[in-house]
């Protein structure tokens, strides 16, 4: 640590402060501190040849020009050890859940984590197996595999949180490693509520969770993430186990990017957002890695403003992504949970060679039978269901009996649906859809299909 008198603040503007310097120009990423480190700043700009800008990374009521700035750190950096799992931080690593933290190293948050070179030992290893979640839908259209980064797409209220930390407590229950949450932009009360579900269903002991929260300056809430990526290479490293990666949101994370460009000058591209955007999604998303340590896989939460895919923000996401899960507000209106669009979500792992011909050949049966399903719904909505030819008939009963099936009730919501959650493997999740699509429950009505586990729990 170093306390090398740097210069004086000059203008404060929307958490970017203006320095004056009198020393040589501290260099970029750099920290800087006010008096006993009450407030800290990361070094993002040269303005001239005794000038820098520099955001606050904490919130702060007590700056006032003419304060005195010091050189805190060479490099923003974030404390880690291996006992991060089971507790909560700071983009700093500084615990934030009561209790004492003892750091064993301190990572620069824009290190890969890696090294850039192609020897045995650190050449990236190939998308691993099928990482099976336990959920139907997720498991039967859209499947993830070890290494991958998956986007979970939805505008608010359509149940994107509750989903993610569903998957978090599934994937947990099968012992796929660790697992790092990074809580960019989110509430406190969203905070809150996850650390003591997870801490209820048990799996916060393998869990480290990272937060910028919503009324924390821009400067925290877009650099909260790259410490929990650091966290999550180190921990990958350091274990050699394979380690999950949740985001909520990672559109607050372009938000925050948003806001300090402004501040910054920087001339806005499409609907506002900074010109540096895409850089800026690379920082983090480009070090989403797996090693021969192990894999890191991502499942990145993304905000939809007005439920717009076209968005540039999201847009920017899509080109990160081996799988996309599209959550719908038409869906989740017909008490459709989870509300997954199955016609717009994706996963380039649905492939003969990857999840074999038997589960390919169910999946995109159910999408054909869905896909017609939608089209006969204007004509249902209109003439009623008996104006349909036979087969049509047959066509849209089944298809309803599916889009029931595929509902699950999810351990993270047993205290408020009353429903026991359930883990469905993929072979009776494969069984239910090709015993429906055979017809065997076209006479089962469809309340008893709803939210339910694998078919072995109708009556």
């Amino acid at each position: 640590m170093q306390n090398t008198f740097i210069g004086t603040i000059e203008k404060m503007v929307g958490g970017v402060a203006e320095v004056s310097v009198t020393t040589d120009l501290p260099p970029i990423h750099s920290v800087l501190a006010t008096i006993d480190a009450q407030d800290l700043f990361e070094v993002v700009e040269w303005v001239d040849g005794n000038k820098v800008r520099a955001i606050l990374l904490n919130n702060s009521t007590e700056l006032e020009r003419g304060s005195k700035v010091y050189l805190h750190a060479s490099e923003l950096s974030v404390k880690v050890s291996e006992d991060i799992v089971g507790r909560m931080f700071d983009l700093f690593g500084n615990a934030i859940d009561g209790n004492s933290f003892k750091p064993t190293d301190s990572l620069p948050v824009y290190s890969f984590g890696y090294e850039p070179t192609t020897t045995s030992s650190n050449k990236p290893k190939k998308k691993g197996q099928i990482l099976s979640t336990g959920i139907k839908v997720i498991d039967l259209l859209v499947p993830f595999r070890k290494g991958d980064t998956i986007g979970l797409f939805g505008g608010g209220g359509v149940g994107k949180t509750v989903l993610l930390t569903e998957l978090i407590h599934n994937i947990a229950l099968k012992d796929h490693g660790f697992s790092i949450f990074a809580g960019i932009g989110e509430r406190i009360r969203e905070g809150n509520e996850l650390y003591l579900n997870l801490k209820r269903l048990g799996v916060l002991k393998n869990t480290a969770l990272y937060f910028g929260e919503m009324d924390k300056s821009p400067g925290a809430r877009s650099r909260v993430g790259l410490s929990a990526i650091s966290a999550a290479n180190y921990l990958r490293t350091k274990t050699e186990k394979d380690v999950l990666f949740f985001v909520d949101n990672i559109f607050r994370y372009a938000m925050a990017g948003m806001e300090m460009g402004g501040v910054l000058g920087k001339v806005p591209s499409e609907l506002g957002y900074q010109p540096t955007l895409s850089g800026e999604l690379a920082l983090i998303e480009e070090r989403i890695r797996t090693t021969k340590q192990g894999s890191i896989t991502s499942v990145q939460a993304v905000y939809v403003p007005a439920d717009d895919l076209t968005d540039p923000a999201v847009v920017s996401i899509f080109s990160y992504l081996d799988s996309s899960l599209v959550l719908s507000r038409s869906v989740a209106e017909k008490g459709i949970y989870p509300a997954v669009d199955v016609l717009r979500s994706d996963s380039i792992a649905l492939d003969p060679e990857v999840v074999g011909q038997r589960h390919y050949d169910v999946a995109t049966r159910v999408k054909e039978m869905f896909q017609r399903y939608d089209e006969l719904s204007h004509i249902i909505a209109i003439l009623g269901i008996d104006e349909l030819s036979q087969a049509d008939r047959a066509i849209a009963k089944r298809a309803e009996r599916l889009q029931r099936f595929l509902t699950q009730p999810f351990f993270v919501a047993e205290s408020f649906s009353d429903k026991k959650g359930a883990w469905v493997p993929v072979d009776k999740t494969l069984e239910g859809c090709e015993r429906i699509m055979r017809g065997e429950f076209d006479g089962v009505e469809l309340d008893k299909l709803y939210m339910i586990g694998s078919l072995d729990n109708v009556e």
